[in-house]
């Protein structure tokens, strides 16, 4: 046979072709040939995908793009066949119809094919590319629909949700709802066929459990439920002929049994739809049927309980002789029973609301007797409750308890005749059932929080409306049966309820669920009903009442149910319950509660006394005591008022009797219930009676706690807050509270306990009445609010005046907190005078000196905030009128202080402004004792005023900033502690550092507005200033917690940086101008000098102070000292003296410097300090151009190793950084989809985290731009192993915005610009803007690497899913390669690199380059063209002008170029550059390796070196290791021998 290496016939030229031999065949025989394989599904031709290349009329049937993506659908690689469907669907979109109607005939078959792929992502792509096809081809696809119903109503079907939704989405767009009938009917044989093949068909045992068969098993037992919900009713009749085969089969029985939960479920499911559509053919089968569905209820997998029971509602409903085929008391009940004593065994949801229909279908010679089988039934019900899931789950248990109640309604309904047999079953309905499942909810706190208790009254609501107690109540014959249930229920629940009332030691939990089931009884509709389970809709019907020896089935079975519940079981509860006997019972509990409060004093049953009133406030129930105390309240009214009170209103006397006594009482701790009791009795009292009562405990010397309740509980509502406004706002509760006040504020008191219970009470009740506001209206009288807030001015007041102020802590600490609260809550405030005039106090307090009132740290901050609130709400109002004496002109008296003391006014303004507000009593803590300390405040006093003139362009004589320079060098001489140098400036005083900060800016101003006047000496004093105060600070780091300290530092490091300013960018004629010695100077000695002391001054403040969210953090000095860092010259540091830093193991080639260097910084890109990172960043990218020479060196001493690519790894340092980032990033971004975008908190954790995964990448890329051809191809194949840049390239789209619009302060401009075409300048201080700084670097990244590694970002486009590639694609064409094109475009119009030989030019509108290269008699001319979405799609390579070059050179030079320029990271300059090269070498007589026929490797730019010993031909290394490695063999790839 002619093997693929067999040498070809001589002469023939031509490769073989299938093409050709179809021609032929063509002409000879006149059948069109083509591939076979792509037929119809069910039919015996063979369709065809045309595979000729010469034959027209097939060429005008099948588009080639189409031929060529059906073939891709039968390759075996699934992510090949997955691409192809959704080109199919891309295609069928994009294409004209009639091209894609000739696809039509070859598409069954594929369907058929790829719809029931085992990968489910193919499947759902199937799916919607066939929408794509429908939408384009609509009634041309008719004729193929029998070929494509079968699959297509399977994949309707599909256990995987979105290609089944998918699928039918499809069908939507193929069919109208009004066709899809019709089009069915006319593919229904064809369906039923396909779906009938696969469950009947003979399958090998081991195939059965295969999860593809698993998955089309279900698929057609849905199938055949859909097909039959979607037919007429004539169609599924003449279906029943194929259905009966189908069901008489002895397999399809078996699938009731399989070992699968879907597979079951299923089949269940098909068989409801059996019952409900063909109800002839399930009775013809009952006898198989009933007993399969009856018998498999205790299949409680949560897939195959549900169609379960629908299953056994169809055939209860559908086949009236079920139960003769089985046998209920020995297979279903048991089952039954089993079920419901394990509460459905977690799966009650499903179960549990079938259990009342299924109910109803019970025929006599099931349930026979009645009374044993309800009996049974609902004590299995009780059990269920029990059960570990039902007791673990609320909602669980919500359900059982909802079908409790529905049954049991049922079961009375349907049993109201006056025979014996039924009054026992309502008997034991009631005793034996009902009221145990309530008393076990009286102890069960998770019973009494489901629904029992509502749908238990909603029950005996119905009860009352057929007792004719309603006045809506409907006519019912059974009247008196359900009269007598009513009174049965009431005494058996009264006894009950009597029971756990009356005890001594009744427990706490029982009595409170009493008082909730009374509660819900009362106000049903109050109740939350989240655990009320949302009945399941079973379509049953049921005779009336009256009618209930009719009972049964209507009609056809369920098809004709209207209802999906009985009216009679779930009817509405309007209203509340209106018997009589419920209030007799509410009456009876409260007395026996009396009784025990009253002989026992039982607080329990004073608790539940007062839960039983909040619900049950009427008259009759304050009636239940008549018996008047000698000692009652009442007896001190006079007789014609206590006969009114006791008459008119039993609610006013009960609370004047029993209420206002219980609170009287001495020693009582627990008062809420009794606030509650109060309340209860005042909602049947008037507002005049209200007012009356609550203003006479108000004066019953109560504990000012339960005046503090009151108040609260009257608040609560906007009814009960309305009822008590007179009281409220009334002269009683107003004196009350003023006497209060002034007895809290006694000063000097030796009885004063701020501290006690009954204290913190007081000044709570004080806060809640000056801040609570209703309508913004105070809750008292104004007058009082008034004169409440001049008693707390006028004490603070008098504590402020006290020199022992700290000894009344408390008491302005109590103040403090009722300010606070009154400042932030009251809007408006400050228009009250004594508001203001207490502000002003508290403002003052703050001001004064500490030591002068022994206040706490902590009492200061207090009264720090409460003034911060104070001056919140002045702010907030802009109506505010300044007074003189009032708070705001003082406060800018001492702001204008600050300002002083800052720049603004000379030395005598500011004792003018300190002697006024010392006559205030406040006192700025200027001065001080000390002489010493008075002259340095003297001296920084002056040198602030001079600066404040310097800088305000005052004109100022030469000669006189000399004689000012002179005489600060003097002090130099004689004041030299003055200065810090060398000294432990932790403790210095303010004045101290500050007078230093004054002589920097002085220093700083000298170097900008007049270098040229200062000499020699004066530049030796400023610049050994300078160094001699940057040693000082970093000898002193671990007191840069201190403000003033933190100002010291940054003063000195803007001085370095004037100094770098003025040095590096003055021009040449000024530095003329300066002493000869000075640059030279600054170049040898300062220069290395400063950054010998700064360059480790970041990594001393970050190990002092570890927590930038620190407050103290000295967040200032990291930003000024950055910005002197970022003027180092690259060789400080190359030749940095940093203790060194080397990791074990690391695998480098840096020179140590740079190394510790690496080592240094590069965990400093992580810390939680922008000013800190960008610094990093500017250091380490000065460094980055060089470190790549080091890798140069090390890889030329090595020799050609024989790897397939070598790879060379980064400097480890920031690869380890980055390994880091990126974990962090995947962890913050993990919830973002490609193309989304994720907007970042500025300054948060994950800003920096994000930032410094950037910013490392920004290095990475300056490295691997500064990095030659060579070295460049190893770093990429490092990156390209790691998966570094695929999860950057992931990071960024998640990062960039999706408008990536530049955020424009100025005009607006024609041309809009984005992140992309405006550059990112990263600023130290920067502070505006910074929200936009993530998004601009993201796309400041993203353009790098498309820029630097435009082919390792197109391998991983292309790998990508189509979403996101086309996410990709489209925000690259749109964004990036119009700026990236017309770079390259313009860098080769801008290059200075020649070439012997060569010429290249540019064409920027076409975004063409032509390179021309010519040698002796040999033209060339290429033309590249670069790609509407470079750089992800391929450059392109044409053919220009050609002389005296072979074909096949010729194209061997093509294709080499385009391959340089497909798979070489870098720019078109560049693979010019290498593609030259190699035609060079070529000419040089250098031969082509003769596996990858290029002279030069494409990849890491060596030359053939490997020769074969046999015929002498030479190879790449790289070429040699994959050939050996490909082939398994290690012979010559030339002359097959042995390859040493």
């Amino acid at each position: 046979m002619g093997g693929k290496n067999k040498q070809r016939t001589k002469g023939n030229v031509r490769p073989s072709s299938s093409g050709r031999a179809a021609e032929v065949l063509t002409r000879e025989g006149g059948v069109i040939p083509g591939f076979v394989g792509f037929g119809s599904a069910v039919t015996s031709e063979l369709s065809y995908v045309p595979a000729v290349h010469g034959a027209e009329d097939i060429d005008n049937l099948v588009d080639a793009d189409f031929r060529l993506v059906l073939r891709k659908l039968s390759k075996r690689d699934v992510v090949t066949r997955l691409k192809a469907v959704q080109d199919f669907g891309s295609m069928c979109q994009e294409r004209d119809a009639e091209e894609v109607k000739g696809v039509l005939p070859y598409w069954p078959r594929i369907y058929c094919k790829i719809s029931v792929d085992h990968d489910r992502r193919i499947r759902e792509a199937t799916q919607q590319a066939f929408e794509q096809l429908v939408l384009k081809v609509r009634r041309s696809l008719a004729p193929f629909l029998k070929s494509l119903m079968g699959h297509w109503i399977l994949s309707q079907c599909d256990t995987y949700t979105p290609a089944a939704s998918a699928a039918c989405q499809a069908f939507q767009a193929a069919f109208s709802p009004t066709k899809q009938p019709e089009a069915l009917s006319f593919c229904k044989d064809e369906i039923l066929s396909v779906l009938q093949d696969i469950f009947l068909a003979s399958v090998p045992i081991p195939l059965t459990r295969d999860t593809k068969y698993v998955r089309m098993l279900t698929s057609s037992l849905l199938g055949v439920k859909r097909l039959l919900s979607l037919l007429l009713p004539e169609d599924r009749v003449a279906l029943e002929e194929k259905l009966a085969h189908l069901v008489n089969s002895g397999k399809f029985w078996k699938y009731s049994k399989h070992k699968t939960p879907q597979v079951r479920g299923a089949f269940f499911e098909m068989v409801c739809a059996l019952c409900e559509f063909t109800p002839g053919l399930v009775q013809a089968e009952a006898a198989r049927l009933c007993p399969t569905v009856l018998l498999s209820i205790d299949d409680t997998d949560p897939v195959v309980l549900p169609p379960v029971w629908e299953a056994v509602l169809h055939v209860v409903s559908t086949i009236p002789d079920c139960w003769t085929h089985v046998n209920a008391k020995k297979g279903f009940l048991p089952k039954l029973w089993a079920l419901l004593k394990e509460g459905g065994k977690g799966m009650a949801k499903a179960l549990h609301p079938n259990l009342m229909p299924l109910l109803s279908k019970l025929p006599p010679q099931v349930t026979d007797p009645n009374l044993d089988f309800y009996t049974t039934f609902f004590t299995a019900f009780v059990q269920g409750l029990s059960s570990e899931r039902a007791v673990t789950s609320p909602s669980e248990s919500a359900v059982i308890v909802t079908s409790f109640v529905e049954c049991m309604r049922y079961c009375v309904l349907h049993n109201i005749e006056e025979d014996e047999d039924q009054r026992k079953i309502r008997t034991m309905l009631i005793s034996q059932q009902l009221l145990p499942l309530l008393e076990e909810s009286l102890r069960n706190p998770s019973l009494q929080n489901g629904p029992l208790f509502l749908l238990g009254t909603e029950m005996l609501i119905s009860w009352e409306k057929r007792a004719g107690l309603h006045s809506e109540g409907e006519a019912n014959d059974n009247k008196d049966v359900f009269q007598r249930l009513l009174v049965d229920f009431w005494e058996d629940l009264g006894l009950l309820l009597v029971r756990y009332v009356d005890n001594e030691d009744a427990d706490p939990q029982a009595l409170e669920g009493v008082a909730s089931l009374l509660q819900v009884m009362r106000y049903p509709e109050r109740v939350n009903k989240r655990h009320v389970h949302k009945k399941k809709s079973v379509r049953m019907c049921f005779s009336k009442p009256e009618d209930n020896e009719k009972t049964g089935v209507e009609g056809d079975g369920v098809e004709k149910l209207v209802q999906t519940v009985s009216e009679l079981v779930n009817e509405k509860a309007f209203g509340s319950l209106q018997t009589q006997h419920f209030e007799d019972v509410v009456c009876q509990l409260a007395q026996l509660c009396l009784v025990h409060v009253n002989e026992k004093n039982s607080e329990r049953h004073l608790v539940f006394l007062s839960l039983l009133l909040r619900s049950f406030h009427t008259s009759r129930v304050f009636s239940v005591s008549h018996a008047t105390p000698d000692n009652s309240i009442l007896m001190s009214l006079d007789d014609k008022q206590r006969d009114e009170v006791i008459m008119k209103n039993p609610a006013m006397h009960f609370l004047l009797e029993r209420v206002v006594v219980w609170l009287a009482e001495k020693g009582r701790r627990d008062t809420e219930h009794l606030v509650e009791m109060v309340f209860s009795s005042l909602y049947c009292c008037s507002r005049q009676e209200t007012t009356r009562i609550l203003s006479h405990i108000t004066t019953m010397d109560l504990q000012w706690g339960i005046i503090l309740q009151i108040i609260q509980r009257a608040c609560t509502d906007p009814e009960t807050l309305q009822s008590c406004s007179d009281w409220l706002k009334g002269s009683v509760l107003g004196e009350q509270l003023l006497g209060l006040t002034e007895e809290l504020c006694k000063v000097g008191s030796s009885s004063y306990v701020s501290t006690s219970s009954t204290s913190s009470h007081s000044w709570t009740l004080i806060s809640l009445v000056l801040s609570q506001r209703h309508n913004n209206e105070s809750l008292i009288g104004e007058v009082y609010m008034e004169k409440i807030l001049e008693k707390l001015h006028t004490t603070l007041l008098e504590t402020k005046s006290l020199s022992d102020a700290g000894n009344m802590e408390p008491l302005i600490s109590f103040i403090c907190d009722v300010a606070s609260t009154f400042f932030s809550s009251v809007q408006d405030c400050l228009l009250l005078v004594s508001a203001e005039e207490l502000l002003l106090t508290v403002f003052q307090l703050t001001a004064q000196d500490q030591t002068h009132t022994h206040m706490s740290d902590s009492l200061l901050d207090k009264l720090k905030k409460v003034c911060a609130a104070g001056v919140q709400s002045l702010v907030q109002h802009c109506d505010y009128e300044v007074t003189e004496g009032g708070f705001l002109h003082i406060s800018e008296l001492l702001y204008a202080l600050q300002w002083c003391k800052e720049v603004k006014y000379s030395p005598t303004t500011v004792s003018a402004y300190h002697n006024l507000l010392t006559d205030w009593g406040l006192s700025d803590g200027l001065h001080t004792n000390n002489n010493f300390g008075l002259c340095v405040a003297d001296v920084y006093g002056c040198l602030a005023v001079l600066l404040c003139c310097l800088q305000a362009n005052t004109h100022v004589e030469e000669e006189v900033v000399l004689a000012i320079l002179a005489t600060v060098m003097e002090w130099r001489n004689s004041r030299e502690d003055w200065f810090l140098f060398s000294s432990d400036i932790s403790k210095a005083t303010a004045e101290q550092l500050n007078l230093s900060v004054e002589i920097m800016r002085f220093l700083s101003w000298l170097v900008t507005h007049c270098p040229t006047v200062l000499g020699g000496s004066q530049w030796d004093f400023l610049l050994c200033s300078m160094l001699a105060w940057l040693e000082t600070a970093s000898e002193n780091v671990s007191s840069l917690w201190n403000p003033w300290v933190q100002l010291f530092v940054c003063e000195n490091a803007a001085l370095i940086v004037k100094l770098n300013q003025f040095f590096t960018s003055s021009s040449s004629e000024l530095l003329e101008k300066l002493p000869s010695e000075l640059a030279g100077e600054w170049t040898d000695f300062f220069i290395e000098g400063i950054y010998n002391l700064l360059l480790p001054l970041p990594v001393k403040i970050t190990d002092a102070f570890t927590e930038p969210d620190d407050p103290l953090f000295p967040m200032a000095v990291l930003q000024s000292v950055g910005m002197a860092l970022i003027f180092v010259p690259v060789p400080q540091l190359n030749q940095n003296s940093l203790p060194p830093r080397f990791i074990a193991d690391q695998k480098t080639n840096l020179p140590e410097p740079l190394q510790t260097l690496l080592n240094t910084f590069c965990p400093l890109l992580l810390f939680k300090a922008r000013p800190l990172q960008i610094t990093v960043y500017h250091l380490l990218e000065k460094v980055m151009p060089q470190l790549p020479e080091c890798d140069g060196e090390e890889d030329s001493n090595k020799s050609d190793d024989d790897r397939d690519e070598p790879c060379l790894s980064p400097p480890a340092s920031l690869m380890a950084i980055l390994s880091t980032c990126e974990e962090l990033c995947d962890n913050i971004l993990a919830a973002v989809q490609v193309g989304e975008f994720a907007v970042v908190q500025p300054l948060s954790v994950e800003y920096s985290c994000i930032l410094g995964y950037l910013l490392t990448w920004k290095l990475l890329l300056t490295f691997f731009k500064s990095s030659p051809s060579h070295l460049r191809a190893h770093y990429a194949q490092y990156l390209k192993r790691s998966c570094s840049l695929n999860k950057l390239l992931l990071h960024l789209f998640k990062l960039m915005p999706e408008n990536p619009v530049y955020p424009s302060h100025g005009s607006e401009t024609r041309e809009t610009k984005t992140f992309f075409t405006e550059g990112l300048f990263l600023a130290v201080n920067k502070t505006d803007g910074v929200e936009w700084e993530l998004p601009h670097l993201a796309c400041s990244v993203y353009y790098s690497t498309v820029q630097d590694l435009p082919a390792m970002v197109r391998l991983w486009w292309n790998s990508q899913e189509k979403r996101v590639s086309a996410a990709v694609e489209k925000f690259t064409i749109k964004y990036v390669s119009p700026v990236l094109s017309a770079q390259e475009i313009s860098s080769v119009h801008t290059s200075t690199q020649m070439f012997d030989s060569m010429t290249v030019k540019a064409r920027s509108a076409a975004r063409e380059v032509i390179a021309t290269y010519s040698v002796d008699d040999i033209f060339i001319e290429l033309v590249i063209q670069l790609p509407q979405n470079y750089p992800l799609g391929s450059i392109t390579v044409e053919s220009g002008r050609r002389v005296g070059v072979a074909v096949q050179q010729w194209r061997n030079w093509m294709l080499q170029l385009s391959t340089y320029l497909t798979h070489q990271n870098g720019s078109i300059m560049e693979g010019l550059a290498l593609w030259k090269n190699n035609v060079d070498k070529r000419f040089e007589g250098i031969e082509d390796c003769m596996i990858c026929f290029s002279v030069i490797h494409g990849s890491n730019y060596s030359l053939p070196k490997k020769a074969c010993r046999t015929c002498k031909k030479k190879f790449h290394s790289a070429c040699l290791y994959k050939w050996f490695t490909s082939s398994n063999k290690s012979t010559c790839p030339l002359c097959r021998e042995t390859f040493f």
